[in-house]
């Protein structure tokens, strides 16, 4: 039995098409059946997992599974999976690419420039001596450090815990961080939601980036404190930001985010994993389940990515 989130559609047809013998229940009502082995979804509402007795995996349909791991009353023993897709990597590069190149070339001030009418020609910034700083260096993570160094940029990134293989600098841990925030120009927020990294981007680090750093934030809104950050913004210490998750999301139209001229704003849209890869994945995963073996992209419970 299979219960998917009502909200993916698109996944619900790819599903449907792909594997036709599945039992897909997509209403979350009071009749839920108690024989659903299995949870296809982004997010997980709270009560849910306490009236499925019988659930044996919790897959995200996303590169994350903090929505997922969230909730209160998943059982420990639930295995839980994250969507791993080729192209992810490479789309949140091209996403993380525009936001720098887009700060580093002044566009914004070329656009204020077009508005006006004046022909007003700008300094262009010498790459190799801009250093781009990466928090997270995950599947994702190392694409993107690769795809921005090929810019021209110095790359340098920061891991929380654990040295992974990388052609980049690489800073780990409390010991590492002070360094890693004093020469990141541009810093770009990669890590899991997590427990630890909640919070992690107060004012206390972002005041330790140089004097005129720019933050893109494309991982997960807790982990940056919005407040600090716009707090440091107007005081001129940051630059600006481009700030594709929230705390809350939707954010609330009255945010202060939404006005300000240094600041951008997306709607959580800097990358998506393609629905046929995450289906393949979850179906893969449904056989290991069956037949006993590990599964593909499995989050550790523990440390909850």
């Amino acid at each position: 039995m299979l219960l998917t989130s009502d909200f993916v559609t698109a996944r619900y047809e790819a599903l449907r098409t792909r594997a036709p013998d599945l039992d897909i229940v997509t209403e979350l009502g009071p009749g839920l059946d108690p024989d659903i082995t299995a949870l296809f979804a982004f997010k997980l509402p709270t009560g849910i997992a306490s009236r499925l007795p019988n659930l044996q995996l919790a897959a995200s349909v996303g590169a994350g599974a903090d929505g997922i791991i969230s909730a209160p009353d998943l059982p420990m023993h639930v295995k839980v999976t994250r969507a791993v897709e080729p192209g992810l990597g490479l789309s949140m590069a091209q996403f993380v690419s525009l936001q720098i190149l887009r700060q580093f070339r002044s566009l914004p001030k070329m656009e204020q420039q077009h508005a006006a009418g004046e022909w007003k020609r700008l300094p262009v910034p010498d790459a190799r001596q801009v250093t781009v700083g990466i928090m997270g260096l995950g599947s994702i993570g190392a694409v993107v450090a690769d795809v921005v160094a090929a810019l021209g940029f110095s790359v340098i990134g920061w891991t929380r815990s654990d040295e992974r293989e990388s052609r980049v600098p690489v800073f780990i841990g409390k010991a590492g961080m002070d360094t890693f925030l004093e020469r990141s120009d541009f810093l770009v927020c990669l890590l899991p939601g997590t427990a630890q990294t909640a919070g992690l981007l107060g004012r206390s680090c972002l005041e330790k980036l140089p004097r005129g750093s720019f933050v893109i934030n494309v991982a997960r809104g807790g982990i940056v404190v919005e407040e600090d950050l716009l707090a440091l913004v107007n005081e001129g210490h940051l630059s600006g930001a481009a700030l594709d998750v929230f705390a809350t999301e939707p954010l609330s139209p009255d945010s202060e985010l939404w006005r300000h001229d240094k600041i951008l704003v997306t709607p959580h849209i800097a990358a998506q994993p393609s629905i046929g890869p995450v289906v393949e994945q979850f179906i893969e995963n449904l056989d290991r389940l069956t037949e006993g073996q590990p599964l593909l992209h499995e989050v550790d419970r523990n440390l909850n990515y």
